[in-house]
């Protein structure tokens, strides 16, 4: 078996049915898929077992509402050669894992390979953008400049398995941002590649995330960026200077964003907090 694709779910029978039949299409029909359900209350078991598919692999796993801990789950169960994740709410496009399978074997020492993909809205229409018209995608020896922007959708990514044996699975201590901070490890180690092209469906959902999530969101990428720089000498002294108010322009819109959507003494002191702990380097400090 070649590939094991990994989908964490929870109470979305309604659409993890359209992920699943996703994979199964696949021009690239080698892998498993390995379904990890947080104890559903909806009919997501009952979606699953409408398979008869000796590929498909379906287990329960409590992970307390971190994902990251059902993907860890299913990457111990996974038997591929490489690792392929996508969400319960995603879709992949039919030559995704052809693609990035002919890439990784076309240079062994590749850790990780991604794509580009499209967004879309909760009912599958395209936004008319893809996730490369907003970033620059990367290659090669890429930790410095995944360290200025995370340029790897987590269900474009596949990853070699002896990566993941030797840098280790995704950190729970992470609420949201475990997969930068897995990227990044294996960048350390490896060259990582990528395919220009949408090979996935990414979908946001009306109203996006949490105010909340995005706190935490950015608040763990400035304590990974931290970790990072303290860990690599030698970069902090290009990277590590006091952080550029345009570089980080994302945190400070967001922040006031989170004030202006719940117009709460909360919401206004998470803000401000937020803005302290990026201005003063506190994420240095952790």
């Amino acid at each position: 078996m070649r590939i094991s694709v990994i989908i964490p779910t929870y109470n979305r029978a309604l659409i993890v049915k359209e992920a699943i039949e996703s994979v199964l299409v696949q021009t690239f029909q080698d892998f498993e898929l390995i379904i990890v359900d947080n104890y559903s209350g909806d009919d997501t078991e009952s979606v699953v077992g409408s398979y008869h598919d000796q590929r498909i692999r379906y287990f329960k796993n409590q992970n307390n509402g971190l994902v990251s801990v059902n993907r860890n789950f299913g990457i111990q169960k996974a038997g591929g050669e490489y690792i392929a994740f996508l969400d319960d709410d995603d879709l992949w496009l039919p030559e995704k894992l052809e693609k990035q399978v002919k890439l990784m074997d076309s240079n062994k020492e590749l850790g990780l390979v991604y794509s580009d993909c499209y967004i879309m809205d909760d009912a599958g229409s395209s936004q008319g953008k893809t996730y490369f018209s907003y970033i620059k995608p990367i290659r090669g020896a890429a930790l410095k400049g995944l360290l200025q922007e995370n340029t790897i959708a987590t269900l474009t990514a596949m990853v070699s398995k002896k990566a993941l044996d030797k840098v280790g699975d995704f950190r729970t201590k992470y609420i949201i941002a475990q997969d930068y901070d897995l990227w990044l490890r294996i960048a350390q180690q490896y060259p990582i590649d990528f395919i220009n092209e949408p090979l996935a469906k990414y979908r946001i959902h009306r109203g996006g995330a949490s105010s909340k999530n995005n706190i935490i969101n950015y608040k763990e990428g400035l304590q990974i960026r931290g970790y990072w720089l303290k860990k690599n000498p030698e970069l902090k002294k290009e990277l590590g200077g006091r952080t550029k108010i345009l570089k980080y322009w994302p945190i400070f819109l967001g922040a006031l964003g989170n004030i202006f959507r719940r117009k709460s003494f909360k919401s206004i002191k998470e803000s401000f907090g937020l803005v302290k702990y990026m201005l003063f380097r506190e994420y240095e400090r952790d």
